[in-house]
């Protein structure tokens, strides 16, 4: 029996994955939101690093950081679609965006609520951030590290949006 790999087969999942990839990007490149969830989320998966969360802790962190990102993810692709369907404001369509949008601000609250709730054990926090500052290279690394969060929030370039076939106009 020959086995054939079919677009709902291998293949198709390879496709999946690739198009779910290409949202991602699309997300990063295009939503500067989406860039500063991402920076606040790797600077906390450093910190926790030098912290010491549990199994359970990491297990709570992941969780909400996922959700955050989901969000913001969800709240973009609801834009696309209101701005696929009218250009002109439409009360719908406004009433559309706002909730996505509360919903990722809901879900970077409730992250910020579990940020608390994991982070602030003040002897531990003052050991570890005295770790931190008491050492000129660790010093020199979070400089640097909220310098480079600064440019990827605010200065990585996107990638205009048009639609297929179209050509920009050349001057």
């Amino acid at each position: 029996m020959e086995m054939r790999f079919k677009e709902n087969g291998l293949r198709g999942l390879m496709k999946s994955f690739v198009y779910a990839f290409r949202g991602i990007v699309f997300c990063i490149r295009n939503e500067r939101n989406m860039r500063i969830h991402l920076f606040a989320a790797l600077s906390v998966g450093l910190f926790s690093l030098k912290f010491g969360l549990t199994r359970t802790e990491y297990a709570l962190l992941c969780l909400t950081v996922g959700s955050v990102i989901v969000c913001e993810m969800v709240n973009t692709a609801i834009e696309a679609l209101v701005n696929l369907e009218t250009s002109a404001y439409n009360q719908f369509a406004r009433i559309a965006k706002d909730v996505a949008a509360g919903a990722v601000l809901v879900a970077a609250i409730a992250a910020a609520g579990t940020g608390f709730a994991l982070f602030f054990r003040f002897p531990k926090l003052t050991d570890v951030l005295t770790d931190i500052f008491s050492v000129p290279w660790m010093i020199l690394f979070v400089v640097g590290w909220l310098i480079l969060g600064i440019f990827f929030i605010f200065f990585m370039p996107s990638r205009s949006i048009r639609p297929r076939g179209t050509k920009t106009k050349q001057k």
